[in-house]
């Protein structure tokens, strides 16, 4: 479940850095979406595995509040994106939200 959301996050990232290679569609930008699209596809065998063993009202929320948490550090620590208290309320809302709906 965790290797899903570190594919989706990894996929998210990859295509912020796509946008970075120019406007319009050139290789650089090409070579960043297919490494987006391999990652998604990566997250996809993961996150359909996951939900052979566990429920889905399990799965999704858990999923999607750790790939929410990743893409925002990965924002913050590698595209220096601000970390501000409201983001950090935000991320410990979905955090809460997440095991609320999991319980």
């Amino acid at each position: 479940m965790v290797l899903a959301s570190v594919a989706s996050a990894a996929a998210t990232f990859l295509i912020k850095l796509s946008t970075q290679s120019g406007a319009g569609v050139t290789l650089a930008r090409l070579a960043w979406l297919g490494g987006a699209g391999g990652a998604y596809a990566l997250g996809f065998i993961c996150y359909a595995v996951a939900l052979e063993r566990l429920e889905i009202s399990l799965a999704y929320p858990f999923m999607t509040a750790v790939t929410i948490v990743m893409v925002t550090l990965l924002g913050t620590l590698l595209l220096h994106e601000a970390l501000t208290p409201v983001k950090i309320l935000g991320l410990l809302l979905i955090a809460a939200g997440a095991f609320v709906v999991a319980r």
